[in-house]
């Protein structure tokens, strides 16, 4: 009995410590997540604020979107030039796909669930905002346009741009097949 006792106890304990480990991990992934959208909203205030703008705001979720997208909003007292405003909406891209790679870089990092999420988010959003860009029309049912609109309106190659966002994507996701780096708690097996 006591032998029953202790299988039935250790199967309880093992189940209880996966749910707790489960729990951890989906707290992580969310935590990466915003923290994504964060990164990405922080490179526009950087680049805003280094170009004279004030009155810089994040507002996550944006005014545009539901719950997983960001918004940075800004005053510009002088305007800005095309290469200012290019180097603004390019911005979130570069630190977003910065912050992946220093979590790449770091095995222990990207396996977790905060650098799981984070990167997942990251790459989401490249996917997104290209696939957002060649399907929607800006000014049609009341969309504003996402960074890659707003790249184009100053001036930008939207193509380029567009192209790199997906090579960087393809390269980090074949990168976490090869490092055995899951997605999202999902081993890559293409």
């Amino acid at each position: 009995m006591k032998t029953l006792a202790a299988l039935v106890l250790g199967c309880v304990a093992s189940h209880a410590a996966q749910a707790a480990s489960d729990l951890g991990n989906a707290a992580g992934a969310a935590a990466g997540i915003f923290a994504s959208i964060y990164v990405h909203e922080w490179g526009h205030a950087a680049v805003a604020g280094a170009s004279g703008a004030t009155d810089i705001r994040i507002h996550v979720p944006g005014r545009q979107c539901n719950l997983l997208c960001g918004e940075t909003t800004s005053a510009w007292h002088t305007a800005p030039s095309r290469a200012r405003l290019q180097a603004f909406d390019a911005a979130g891209f570069v630190s977003a796909n910065l912050a992946s790679e220093l979590l790449l870089q770091n095995r222990s990092a990207a396996r977790s669930g905060f650098g799981q999420g984070f990167i997942a988010a990251n790459l989401y959003s490249n996917a997104a905002h290209v696939f957002t860009y060649y399907t929607r029309v800006v000014g049609r049912d009341g969309y504003r346009g996402n960074d890659i609109d707003a790249y184009a309106r100053a001036g930008g190659n939207p193509h380029l741009l567009s192209a790199g966002l997906i090579a960087y994507s393809a390269w980090t996701l074949h990168r976490m097949k090869k490092k055995e780096i899951p997605v999202m708690f999902v081993q890559l097996r293409f």
